[in-house]
């Protein structure tokens, strides 16, 4: 469990931006978010809580957070490396 892979990395900045401002600043990365505003229940801001390459290693922090009723997201940045490309025909 304490492989870096897994590492929590805990964000303290109380810098407020939009979720896709967020994805982008974090590439390959999961990234735990405390929503600080949405529109018809659809998350647009927020605010870090914490950082992983392991989305498992937010489990108790997440827990506590919503356990203080805070309202919270998890996302992925966009990966660093292009995977496979799919191909449909119809022949």
């Amino acid at each position: 469990m304490g492989s870096s892979s897994r590492q929590l990395r805990r964000k303290n900045g109380a810098a407020e931006k939009t979720i896709r401002e967020w994805e982008k600043l974090y590439p390959d990365t999961w990234i735990l978010l405390e929503v600080t505003e949405q529109m018809n229940d659809e998350p647009l801001r927020g605010k870090v809580i914490a950082t992983a390459r392991d989305p498992e290693a937010f489990q108790r922090q997440w827990k506590k957070y919503r356990e203080k009723g805070v309202l919270t997201m998890l996302t992925f940045g966009p990966p660093l490396q292009p995977g496979p490309a799919v191909v449909a025909s119809a022949t």
